[in-house]
């Protein structure tokens, strides 16, 4: 029932940013839509920042959330594939530099979830070189995706994925073909 419900706010919002400016959506309107009150959005996320971080989650998750872990060019297509499906979504959120606009939480999210696989699979501390080379790596990756998403004829998703596992540190490449990201708090 939770996921439902979260599920509902995350359709209806999908919905109303394709025709009304992000920071012009009040949590008032999308829950007269979903037919409930703010506090059964406020009770799921704490503001609609939160939201559009749980919808990319969400679309992350489609490809990374199973039991058997893998991080490879076809992976990161799937995962691209289904970002593409969201596309105008992931635009318009995209133009958003809010404090807590989906590009800095999607940084957040990189480094957390790479320095969570490599201390896990590796069974010690990031190197600061190892946070580096990932800050490098996660910077990179979301210029490049930040620039797909302006113009899908820059470059192909097939294209975009083989670059970007290509420029994967290899100790995070390892990391990640080990790791199971559905048992992390961001993946639920």
């Amino acid at each position: 029932m939770k996921n439902r419900t979260k599920i509902l706010f995350a359709e209806t919002f999908e919905r109303m940013i394709k025709t009304t400016p992000i920071d012009k959506i009040r949590i008032v309107d999308l829950c007269k839509k979903c037919n409930t009150i703010p506090q059964t959005f406020y009770y799921h996320f704490h503001d609609k920042y939160e939201l559009i971080a749980w919808i990319f989650l969400r679309d992350f998750s489609r490809t990374y959330d199973a039991d058997t872990p893998e991080y490879s060019i076809s992976s990161i297509v799937d995962n691209l594939t289904n970002m593409n499906k969201l596309r105008s979504f992931y635009q318009k959120t995209y133009t958003d530099d809010s404090q807590n606009s989906i590009n800095q939480y999607i940084q957040k999210f990189n480094l957390e979830t790479a320095k969570i696989a490599v201390e896990t699979v590796f069974k010690t501390s990031l190197s600061r070189k190892q946070l580096y080379e990932i800050k490098y790596h996660s910077y990179g990756t979301m210029g490049l995706f930040k620039e797909w998403l302006d113009d899908d004829t820059f470059i192909s998703i097939t294209d975009l994925a083989t670059f970007q596992y290509d420029h994967t540190p290899e100790f995070l490449k390892i990391a990640y073909q080990n790791f199971s990201f559905k048992d992390t708090k961001f993946v639920k």
